[in-house]
């Protein structure tokens, strides 16, 4: 059997991704729940010039934002092998000190994405967060950090790869579970889903002794 030909817009566009990251910060607070989604408008070059919450997210989002300004590192999109501006989905996921369970809340409602503000003809809409799941905190472990994934959702919405950016020993495995619970929404370019690319931040914080 012959392999799939890639569609049109797979073939004249190519998607931002994140070049580099570095550690997630977290909010000076004792507590920190839930999922925040931060879409990143990109230029040609791959320089970060404008964010876009989803929610009001509050120190959590400050946090989140420290982390992207300060360290983070993109690559531009390419339309018919020019660098183009674009658009990404960036996710930080904050594991509560007090939730035990891996599933999200309930009543979370799907993170979609619009398009950009350009011409019909060229118009990309990033990965959407359908469902998402916490990881489980290592038993006995005191340490506080994150670990940074990329990862590639094909056409179809299904997780076809996974690079870690920023990674934790004894961590690392637990978000990788975590992911297979996730779901997501293809990213499209003219109304066509493609293969492209979304980032997810999983911030970690000792369960609380109390």
């Amino acid at each position: 059997m012959g392999l799939a030909r890639p569609t049109f817009a797979q073939q004249t566009y190519k998607p931002p991704e994140v070049a580099s990251s570095g550690a997630v910060f977290s909010p000076n607070q004792p507590v920190v729940d839930g999922l925040f989604v931060l879409f990143v408008s990109l230029d040609a070059d791959g320089r970060l010039y404008e964010t876009e919450n989803f929610g009001d997210p509050g120190a959590i989002g400050v946090a989140a934002k420290a982390s992207v300004l300060l360290e983070w590192k993109f690559r531009p999109a390419f339309k018919d092998g020019y660098e183009v501006p674009s658009r990404m989905t960036l996710s930080f996921l904050y594991r509560p000190q007090r939730y035990t369970k891996r599933v999200p809340p309930k009543g979370f409602s799907p993170v979609l994405p619009h398009g950009q503000l350009e011409s019909a003809q060229d118009k990309y809409v990033p990965v959407g967060i359908l469902s998402f799941a916490y990881p489980k905190y290592p038993v006995n472990s005191v340490f506080s950090g994150s670990v940074v994934v990329q990862v590639t959702v094909d056409s179809a919405g299904d997780v076809k790869g996974v690079e870690f950016l920023d990674g934790m020993p004894n961590f690392n495995n637990l978000v990788s579970v975590a992911l297979k619970r996730w779901r997501f929404q293809a990213a499209t370019f003219n109304g066509k889903p493609i293969t492209s690319k979304t980032v997810i931040a999983f911030a970690f914080q000792p369960p609380h002794s109390g």
